[in-house]
């Protein structure tokens, strides 16, 4: 009785295992994968200047702060009257000073700071301005990244690489397996295209123009891709039970 069981289970199990694989949608198929990392030189610069006063009384800290600040984006705006220039911060905040002896913390004055973000498009003109912002009156420069004005067609480069090298996957498999390469059924990128963190640099607060040379470095795009084509007269079929051909053979 138990072998007879056993028996039944067992055919059972096979009986699944073919409708699994005989289950398997559409012509046989090869998917392939590419990737592609293109550089690009970096043809713009966003970097935030700031003003940094300290007062006794917070009229004392934000009039400096505001007279400061003005100077400061007159100088800039003379040189790039088309520039990109915000505000994105000022803020007011007490200076505390702790007895030594203990004690509650008393107020001892006030600081203001004032910052401005700025995207220059000519990188040629960088060194020129941050030497102006300072000697104007800004006392921090902050998150110097360099980026791509625009990043489309760098993209395109690297999509169109990843995908060559896919196609030559392709055929370099049929080459080796011994197959024909049927019509593309199927086109995808395998994850977004991304651009590599830019090169950023934080100076705080500055005290000088004396500052290191900067190199931009370059900007890294990634493109992933994978295509799937259809497979003709191959020579080593795999078969079902039921005699349909069940072929996928993946290149990673």
């Amino acid at each position: 009785m138990l072998r007879s069981m056993f028996i039944l289970l067992s055919g059972l199990t096979a009986l699944q295992a073919q409708e699994i694989t005989s289950a398997i949608p559409g012509p046989p198929a090869v998917r392939v994968h590419g990737e592609a990392t293109v550089p690009a030189d970096p043809d713009q610069a966003e970097f935030d200047l700031g003003v940094v006063t300290e007062g006794a009384n917070v009229q004392t800290a934000t009039e400096t702060n505001a007279s400061q600040i003005r100077t400061v984006m007159q100088q800039l705006r003379a040189i790039l009257p088309n520039g990109d220039i915000k505000t994105i911060n000022f803020s007011v905040n007490p200076n505390y000073q702790y007895p030594k002896e203990g004690g509650p913390a008393i107020i001892n004055g006030y600081t203001a700071s004032n910052t401005v973000r700025l995207v220059l498009v000519d990188l040629a003109l960088l060194a020129k301005v941050i030497e102006i912002a300072l000697h104007s009156g800004a006392n921090t420069i902050n998150r110097l990244t360099f980026t791509l004005k625009d990043e489309s067609p760098v993209r395109a480069r690297a999509l169109a690489n990843a995908a060559s090298q896919a196609q030559a996957g392709a055929e370099a498999l049929a080459t080796s397996l011994k197959f024909r390469l049927g019509r593309l059924i199927r086109v995808e990128e395998g994850q977004p295209v991304v651009v590599s963190p830019a090169r950023q640099f934080n100076f705080g607060r500055a005290e000088s123009t004396d500052m290191t040379p900067i190199a931009p470095g370059t900007i890294n795009i990634h493109a992933d891709v994978n295509l799937t084509y259809e497979i003709l007269d191959q020579d080593r079929n795999v078969k079902s039970s039921s005699g349909k051909l069940n072929s996928d053979t993946s290149q990673r």
